[in-house]
């Protein structure tokens, strides 16, 4: 049974707040300044919100805005660095895009070994991704570059013997579009004629997680995998929150006897898939392609182990990224009906993947959706372990936690009307300006860790949006777009959706 847990990232209903007597304020503040004067000092002239005994800036975090919005205000208030204090556990934000780049795109190229007495196993880095590694690792094994704590060699082997690594990746994917393209007309067509009201998340979620099961190993898995699957990803969303606030509060496996049960599930089909592509490495599968063509040195286990995490990876901030997106052109139908025409050159011929990419408006409608609503709005790091290191003029003790927040550089005055929804800023020097992963836009992360299933995700995501724009009405509710946390995704859970065929 999962233990109570105090969740930062979901918002929570708007209360009216009873005022707190200043004495009491005065007192709490005092009291925190003077139990944590030691660690206080080490972070002298780094601005950010006061904090009180004995929850430091907990509060701010737990008063109806989610996190990445509370790390926007301080980028208001303190600028592109500031101290934040999570219990007694100091915490650093960056909303300023060069210190995010020195963070997300560190290097070791042209270091030169040293000796050292460290027992740090990567202390040529100066900064290593800790949360959420241990609370992720259930689902993600350690064969996943994703919560690898930094890039060196072992990472670096992963990388490079991943399947999407492979030089026959972008082959493998052109013969996709068929076969997802005819899954998602059948899929859709059969929602629409329901006549029925969906979750609209996670009606896109079992469609996204049935077309990655169909390209990953060839076929759909049963309806009970794909819950059992949520299963892992909620006993991680747990573990996560714990997590934030420290690590000792979560065990290094989960207690929940259940979730062991449907973890061994979870890891024996792709057990089961990886002996049948080796068997018979016929499929268009990329599981059947690897098999067939070569090119990784990876183990069967280790196949097994990547195989089952791309769904993790990409099963939830993909569906994530669709929703938002079909919420944002329910919001405007003029951008909607254009795109429909668009949509009718693009299928006017057998769709390959360069002409997918080469669908102007469609790739405009996911840029800018992505940059309003990017399904991981905060990246976090930390300071490598055993080792202060220097950042923004300071010296930044050891093991400090660092959360790194897209969602306001997303919407700086960077760019023109940044709250507004226009596609048409997309044009070709505003995008060579502002390539994925660039200083102000970056969705998927920056530098050489940046997610290494984006290249899929781009093509699933456009597949899916021309296919459902193309074939079927969608209709959202009343209700806002507001977004819980979920498996380290910002997921909007609450809207609803209806389906009507055109």
């Amino acid at each position: 049974m999962a233990g109570p847990s105090l969740n930062l990232f979901r918002p929570k209903p708007h209360t009216e707040q009873r005022p707190t007597p200043q004495g009491k304020t005065g007192i709490a503040q005092q009291l925190f300044r003077y139990l944590l004067r030691h660690k206080i000092k080490q972070f002298k002239g780094i601005p950010g919100p006061t904090p009180s005994f004995p929850t430091g800036n907990t509060q701010d975090l737990s008063k109806g805005k989610p996190i990445w919005e509370v790390f926007a205000d301080y980028a208001q208030q303190y600028g592109g660095l500031s101290l934040f204090w999570l219990l007694g556990r100091p915490c650093l934000v960056l909303n300023d895009p060069d210190l995010i780049a020195e963070v997300l795109m560190e290097s070791t190229a042209g270091q030169t070994e040293t000796k050292t007495t460290s027992k740090c196993p990567f202390h040529n880095f100066r900064f290593y991704k800790n949360l959420p590694r241990k609370a992720l690792r259930p689902i993600m094994t350690d064969t996943s570059t994703f919560i690898a704590p930094v890039a060196d060699q072992r990472w670096q082997e992963l990388h490079q013997n991943h399947p999407f690594a492979l030089d026959y990746f972008d082959q493998w994917l052109d013969t996709q579009f068929p076969t997802l393209r005819a899954f998602m007309q059948t899929r859709i067509a059969k929602l629409a004629a329901e006549s029925a009201t969906f979750e609209a998340f996670e009606m896109v979620q079992k469609l996204t997680f049935d077309g990655f099961s169909l390209a990953m190993v060839g076929k759909v898995f049963p309806d009970q995998v794909f819950a059992q699957f949520n299963t892992l990803c909620q006993s991680s969303t747990q573990r996560m929150n714990r997590s934030t606030i420290a690590n000792g509060l979560i065990p290094n496996r989960p207690w929940d006897p259940r979730f062991h049960q449907v973890s061994r599930q979870w890891f024996k089909y792709f057990d089961q898939a990886v002996q049948q592509a080796q068997l018979q490495p016929t499929g268009e599968s990329l599981m059947a392609w690897v098999m067939r063509k070569g090119g990784s040195n990876h183990t069967p286990d280790e196949f097994r182990n990547i195989f089952a995490g791309v769904y993790p990876g990409g099963a939830i901030s993909a569906p994530s990224a669709i929703t938002s997106t079909l919420h944002l052109l329910y919001q405007h139908p003029e951008v909607l009906a254009s795109l429909r025409d668009a949509l009718k050159d693009l299928f006017a011929a057998p769709l390959t993947l360069e002409r997918l990419e080469n669908c102007t408006l469609l790739d405009q409608v996911l840029r800018e959706a992505m940059r309003l609503r990017p399904p991981v709005p905060f990246f976090m790091r930390n300071v490598n372990p055993d080792q202060p290191t220097k950042l923004g003029g300071h010296t930044i003790p050891a093991n400090t936690s660092i959360f790194i927040n897209n969602w306001y550089l997303h919407r700086s005055d960077h760019w023109s009307c940044p709250e507004a929804f226009k596609p048409e800023r997309w044009d070709p020097e505003t995008c060579r300006q502002n390539d994925w992963g660039s200083g102000y836009f970056f969705p998927y992360g920056r530098g050489k860790r940046t997610c290494m299933g984006q290249a899929l995700a781009h093509c699933f995501m456009k597949l899916t949006l021309a296919v459902m724009v193309s074939e079927c009405e969608v209709t959202f509710g009343d209700q806002p777009h507001d977004r819980e946390f979920f498996f380290g995704v910002a997921v909007p859970r609450q809207l609803k959706v209806s389906l009507a065929p055109l």
